[in-house]
Order: C-alpha cells, then sequence, then structure tokens
C-alpha cells in the first residue's frame, strides 16, 4: 500500500470528485477487503455467491456514495469502505434465508476457478488491446482494477460483461437472462468493452512510474 500521506491526497482528490483517485483507493485496498470478506462468509455463502460479486456491490455502492464520506484521520476511509462491505453481508445472509434467488446467484454454477480464469481472461485481453503499458495492470492489483473499472459502468454493461466474458455464458443464454434480443446483446457487449477498455487506459501509470 502506498505511503500515507499519498493516500491521504487521494482520499482528499476522490471527496473533491476525482474518479480516478478513487478508483486508485479501492485497487489498494482491495487485497484487505477482500480478505475480510472471506473471513465473514459462511460455508453457505461461498457455495452459493462468488466473493467478487459482493466485492462489486461493494464497489458499486462506494462509487455513488463517496460524496458523503468524511475523513477523520487514518484508516477512516478502509472503516468506511468496510462498513459497506458489512452491510452488504448482512444483506446476502438475509437473502440467502428467504431463499431469493436473482440472475447473480444462478450463475454460481459456474466453478469458482473458473470464474478466476474469466476475470484473468478478461484482463489479458483488455491490456492486448490497450497497447498501453501499465504497472498496475501487470501486478496483483489487476483483478482490484478490473472491480473498480467494471463499478463504473452501468449496471447493464456490467452485467452482460460479468454473463458472457466472467460466467462465459452464450450469448443466447445472456440475452435470456437479461431479456433482450441477441442483437442487442452484441451490440451491448460491444459497448460495454470499449467503455471498459476506455477505464483500464486511464488507470495505466507511465513507464516512470512503475
Amino acid at each position: 500500500m502506498d505511503d500515507p500521506q499519498h493516500t491521504l491526497v487521494l482520499i482528499r482528490k476522490a471527496g473533491g470528485g476525482d474518479e480516478q483517485a478513487f478508483k486508485r483507493l479501492l485497487v489498494m485496498y482491495h487485497p484487505r477487503l477482500r480478505a475480510r470478506l472471506m473471513r465473514q462468509m459462511d460455508a453457505t455463502m461461498k457455495a452459493r455467491i462468488e466473493p467478487e460479486d459482493i466485492l462489486q456491490q461493494v464497489y458499486l455502492e462506494a462509487f455513488k456514495a463517496i460524496g458523503q464520506f468524511n475523513y477523520l484521520g487514518k484508516d477512516s476511509f478502509l472503516r468506511w469502505l468496510f462498513t459497506i462491505l458489512d452491510r452488504k453481508l448482512i444483506d446476502e445472509h438475509r437473502a440467502l434465508h428467504a431463499e431469493r434467488r436473482d440472475v447473480r446467484r444462478e450463475t454460481k454454477s459456474v466453478s469458482g476457478d473458473n470464474q478466476r480464469s474469466g476475470y484473468i481472461d478478461l484482463i489479458g485481453r483488455l491490456q492486448a488491446e490497450t497497447g498501453t503499458p501499465s504497472r498496475v495492470l501487470r501486478s496483483r492489483e489487476a483483478v482490484g482494477t478490473l472491480h473498480t473499472c467494471l463499478a463504473a459502468l452501468p449496471e447493464h454493461y456490467q452485467e452482460v460483461i460479468r454473463l458472457r466474458f466472467i460466467h462465459g455464458l452464450p450469448v443466447g443464454e445472456v440475452a435470456e437472462r437479461m431479456r433482450r434480443s441477441v442483437g442487442s446483446i452484441h451490440m451491448i457487449c460491444h459497448r460495454a468493452l470499449a467503455q471498459l477498455r476506455r477505464q483500464f487506459e486511464q488507470m495505466g501509470l507511465s513507464s516512470d512510474e512503475a
């Protein structure tokens, strides 16, 4: 993690509406958020929900609520993210016990290993297509970078990328799940990938920062 002074600068920029600074903060804190999530998920939840799906919800809510964050000293931003994460876990726990199902849970049939491979494949695809060297995208922060970039996309773009490129579902099945035509899904995939690619380029670092 970066030094405290640099982190404080990012927090202040993010609070002022700097989207790239906010994304970098989420990338920095991704490992600690995921570690907390894995400690708190029980066996039932792990069997039915992918950790990455919950983190994606956390990042999306954090993007929407950043204007409400008040800096109160060291680790206050991390504690704020933990609060969002804990609330999402409570919501998921209640939903499971109420036996509610949605598209995200139904795609749980895809194994965790396959889903992780989907994230890695998507990262490789985006790196190859941007053509811009980046320290972030070559590091262990790559998955965190992907999550933060996804969180900045419209929700239907997030869904189509998750279903088509992470879970690897056929276009026809994606269309059925999203209640759209096959042609519409092809168009959304193209636009979603283009926007995600731009997000990755914006997150890239110059060679002298590597």
